[in-house]
């Protein structure tokens, strides 16, 4: 594993899971008397070492005792779901449904992995520094600072260019500048977009890939207007790609300042993000290492550290796309792949009866303002929440993603690979499906 781990350079864009582990799975747990590798992690002063140490520990099946003790107290083991079937004694244990059924006794080393982390975080879990930080020490210094160890940024004044030139703008100053350039706009019956839905029990809980339709920025900005207006509102509208990934006709710069080193060599997309609120991205990962350029109004980040991926409940579902064929008026239609990053936990509101380990998790909240950046590595989990600055501003900002290949990024993608909720399976009829919704309600926008 651990040679795979070091030869697997290869971007990862997503993958088809099994449906169902064979009826002889059998459990790779090692005899709870056997020497623990855990105690060796102190021998160790570098975080490489330690992510080395994990990788072997996880190849070797050694137990995490204490996590196994939390799982069997606040979920109890069923016969019934034995093979990762469904249960239809009414017993909600989202794990019996996972493609490894004896995650309640098998061992992964969460605990081992999340202790590892502890002293690479500041007070807050958080980075903050100023754009005169990487002037003075170079992108090389960003990268081992943030990337190479898998923690979140916030870099303030980079931006600041930018910001400064769009600052008061309103919709008609954006219609004379952009109003003939090409976007992709996409379409939501509600504010949340991207989530995961459970419509049906026989369906299984699917992914809403949103209406996707290429026009020019005026007509977005129409089509915008009539959306607020109408009552009820019926669609949610946002700008989620410019048509190119020359971003220099909407006066935006296609790298960002300070750190195209960093990011060019393995660049994998650039986006172009306009809306105004309410806007959610539900909870999810990306399998690339990110930087947010905020040019206009606050973004919300809730973020998760991968370390303790579990405790979201990582699931797999199908997808299916909305297609609109009128204001409001959306089809769903199955689609052929599965997707794996979008998990089961309501972030702002979670349900601990159903959801108990999410009380484990490292949960931070990150104010985005106009003029900074966000560094995110890849697979931290992260919700985002768009605010403008009043009715007639919007949103604005950039996303880079790129591969940046660090040793944590390489764990974590060999990690959440084994651990996820198989939700593409039906539930018996009257049954109360795993994978069900989480009501999500609006929250404020952040004080000023």
């Amino acid at each position: 594993l651990g040679i795979a781990l070091a030869q697997n350079t290869e971007p990862n864009t997503g993958y088809h899971m099994p449906r169902k582990p064979p009826a002889s799975a059998e459990s790779v747990d090692t005899d709870p008397t056997a020497p623990s590798l855990a105690p060796n992690l102190n021998y160790f002063a570098g975080p490489s070492f330690v992510m080395a140490a994990v990788v072997l520990a996880y190849s070797a099946g050694v137990g995490s005792r204490a996590l196994l003790q939390s799982f069997q107290q606040s979920q109890p083991p069923n016969p019934s779901t034995a093979g990762g079937s469904p249960s239809s004694s009414g017993h909600d244990d989202a794990w019996a449904w996972t493609t490894n059924p004896t995650m309640g006794s098998d061992g992964f080393n969460w605990t081992q992995l999340s202790m590892s982390r502890a002293g690479n975080f500041p007070n807050g879990g958080i980075k903050y520094f100023d754009v005169d930080a990487i002037r003075e020490r170079g992108a090389m210094w960003v990268w081992h600072t943030t990337f190479a160890r898998s923690i979140p940024a916030v870099v303030s004044n980079i931006a600041q260019e930018y910001a400064s030139k769009f600052e008061g703008w309103t919709r008609e100053d954006y219609r004379r500048a952009w109003g003939d350039l090409d976007i992709v706009a996409s379409f939501s019956p509600d504010a949340l977009f991207q989530r995961g839905r459970l419509q049906r029990n026989a369906e299984g809980r699917r992914h809403q890939t949103l209406h996707r339709q290429r026009m020019r920025f005026g007509e977005f900005l129409d089509v915008l207007h009539a959306a607020e207006t109408s009552r009820p509102v019926v669609e949610h509208v946002s700008v989620s790609q410019s048509a190119t990934r020359d971003l220099s006709a909407f006066g935006l710069p296609d790298l960002p300042p300070l750190l195209a080193d960093l990011v060019s060599t393995t660049l994998d997309a650039r986006n172009l993000w306009v809306s105004t609120a309410p806007k959610t991205s539900v909870l999810h990962f990306d399998w690339q290492d990110s930087v947010l350029l905020q040019i206009s109004g606050t973004k919300r980040f809730t973020v998760v550290d991968p370390a303790r991926l579990h405790t979201v409940y990582p699931c797999v579902m199908r997808t299916e796309a909305l297609v609109r064929d009128a204001p409001g008026v959306f089809r769903r239609v199955l689609g052929d792949r599965e997707i794996d990053n979008f998990p089961l936990v309501n972030i702002t509101h979670p349900d601990f009866d159903r959801h108990p380990q999410f009380r484990d998790a490292h949960v931070m909240t990150i104010d985005v303002p106009a003029g900074s950046a966000l560094l995110l590595p890849a697979y931290w989990y992260h919700q985002v929440e768009s605010f403008t600055d009043g009715p007639d501003s919007m949103n604005v900002a950039i996303n880079f993603w790129f591969q940046g290949h660090s040793l944590a990024t390489r764990l974590y993608r060999t990690l959440r690979e084994n651990v996820f909720i198989n939700c593409t399976m039906p539930a018996p009829e009257g049954a109360l499906h795993p994978c069900r919704d989480s009501v999500l309600p609006p929250r404020p926008p952040p004080s000023s």
